[in-house]
């Protein structure tokens, strides 16, 4: 158990001080290019992934806190459920740990704080950030996995 809360500490704790550096370094809008596919913005999603609701009244910020919140008390019963599905249980995982860094900038600040802005010439990929791609790590981990065993039966 103390290995799992190292592994989302230490996730969480890289997410939030990437997102501190962006925040106290980075004007908003202001970016850093990086590569000629990749650039370091600060972006302020109040919406949720791909800056979903991001127009919404303001009342996005209470739902999207409610949701990330019961994730966080469910996940762990999740997680214990599956130690046996290393796959599934690692998913998990970093699935809570993302959840966790937005939380807290949502919590904190109102919105999530993006910053990594992959592109192709003028075609952009939305901005996200660590806990962003925690999340869609295990949710692509348990898309590989639910395929995996559709191809062993």
């Amino acid at each position: 158990m103390l290995k799992i809360f190292l592994v989302i500490l230490s996730i969480v704790a890289f997410d939030q001080l990437s997102k501190y550096w962006i925040h106290n370094n980075l004007d908003y809008l202001s970016y850093i290019d990086i590569l000629p596919f990749l650039k370091i913005v600060h972006f302020q999603n109040k919406g949720a992934a791909f800056s979903f609701l991001h127009d919404a009244d303001g009342w996005q910020r209470y739902f999207l806190i409610t949701i990330s919140m019961l994730a966080i008390i469910v996940l762990p019963f999740f997680i214990k459920q599956n130690k046996k599905a290393p796959l599934i249980f690692w998913a998990l995982i970093f699935i809570m740990a993302g959840a966790i860094g937005n939380l807290i900038d949502r919590i904190y600040f109102g919105y999530v704080i993006d910053f990594i802005y992959i592109h192709l010439n003028q075609y952009y990929w939305p901005a996200f950030n660590i806990a962003d791609s925690m999340i869609t790590l295990g949710a692509g981990l348990i898309i590989f996995d639910m395929v995996k065993k559709a191809r062993e039966k």
